[in-house]
């Protein structure tokens, strides 16, 4: 069984970076920021977008519906949380389809870290297995 879906649209750096450059004009400098592939999750492909920033798309129509709510409530929860310094990632920019990709996207906030699909069971301290 493969660990997620299957993508149903390629998204390359040209997209990325042609959505980007249109689109993300509000934020400084984004044309000279570089662009990097750093996962394919589940629902989305992510992009880093300098050393603070990543793209995020929806691989798949059945993940579309969902960008477009964090769009509508995670600047909320932002707010909420910022007393507690736990890192949200609320869109600073939402992306509209373009270029043939046909959903909206978001540039987000950076968090560095590591995916727990990358982290053996057995060192999942913590965890209920």
């Amino acid at each position: 069984m493969p660990d997620k879906p299957a993508a149903e649209i390629e998204i390359g750096e040209g997209l990325v970076r042609a959505l980007v450059d249109s689109q993300a004009t509000r934020i400084p400098g984004v044309a000279a920021r570089a662009l990097a592939h750093a996962a394919d999750g589940w629902d989305c492909s992510v992009w880093r977008l300098g050393d603070d920033l990543a793209v995020r798309l929806p691989r798949r129509a059945l993940a579309a519906p969902l960008v477009l709510h964090e769009q509508e409530v995670l600047s909320e929860f932002a707010a909420r949380l910022a007393p507690t310094s736990v890192g949200v990632p609320a869109p600073v920019m939402h992306g509209r389809p373009g270029f043939g990709y046909p959903w909206s996207w978001s540039v987000v906030p950076w968090f560095d870290g590591r995916s727990g699909m990358d982290i053996a069971r057995a060192d999942r301290a913590g965890w209920a297995l």
